[in-house]
């Protein structure tokens, strides 16, 4: 095992840069406003698409429907929009727990305005970062694809909406594994939550013709 490849592995040393390493590309989805567009308008189209396929199974007007009262109306209704706010939160913590296996250390965690975010000064491998990035829904997913087939038809709006967000919230994470799944397996990075940075070896100058 050559002694970069240790390094990589090692929990004590992967916050420290790999001698040969430097930056190829950097992703910010924040001040690039191309690719924020570009992002957001996935996420929209998937809310989008996602709320047509969940009207084919239970019509949305069940949801509005006061046939059980205005007060459980209103209950259903804060408890979307309460859980929606809460799943933000959920889905950086689970960012934070594949962080804190990988690393060694807590993540930071923050709110730029646009995004919620968990923030690591660590160098992840790809597959690590693969993991970390797609985790959240893929662990929320399940646990509401499961809630969604006990919960009462009332609820299921309730459910799906925050569904919804954990699937069309995912797009930008989604856009980064397709960005990086090109590079080569010895890539690190590094994520500080508003921006992704790509370090490879200085002779692998190839490596941009790898990527997508």
């Amino acid at each position: 095992m050559s002694k970069n490849k240790k390094k990589i592995n090692s929990v004590e040393a992967c916050f420290v840069l790999p001698d040969g390493y430097e930056e190829r590309c950097r992703i910010d989805l924040q001040k690039d406003r191309g690719l924020s567009l570009l992002v957001n308008g996935l996420a929209l189209v998937v809310f989008i698409v996602g709320g047509i396929i969940g009207h084919r199974f239970v019509p949305v007007h069940i949801f509005y429907s006061m046939s059980e009262g205005m007060l459980l109306y209103f209950i259903r209704l804060a408890a979307m929009f309460g859980g929606a706010v809460l799943y933000i939160f959920l889905h950086e913590f689970v960012n934070g727990i594949f962080i804190k296996y990988y690393s060694g250390r807590k993540a930071k965690y923050g709110f730029t305005g646009l995004y919620a975010y968990a923030e690591s000064q660590a160098y992840f491998n790809k597959k690590q970062y693969f993991i970390i990035a797609l985790a959240p829904i893929v662990v929320w997913g399940i646990f509401l694809t499961i809630l969604l087939i006990f919960v009462p038809k009332s609820w299921f709006w309730v459910v799906y909406f925050i569904q919804l967000m954990n699937l069309s919230g995912a797009s930008g994470d989604l856009y980064v594994v397709w960005k990086f799944s090109g590079m080569r397996e010895n890539i690190l990075i590094r994520d500080s939550g508003i921006n992704m940075t790509v370090y490879a070896p200085a002779q692998e100058a190839g490596i941009e013709q790898g990527s997508r």
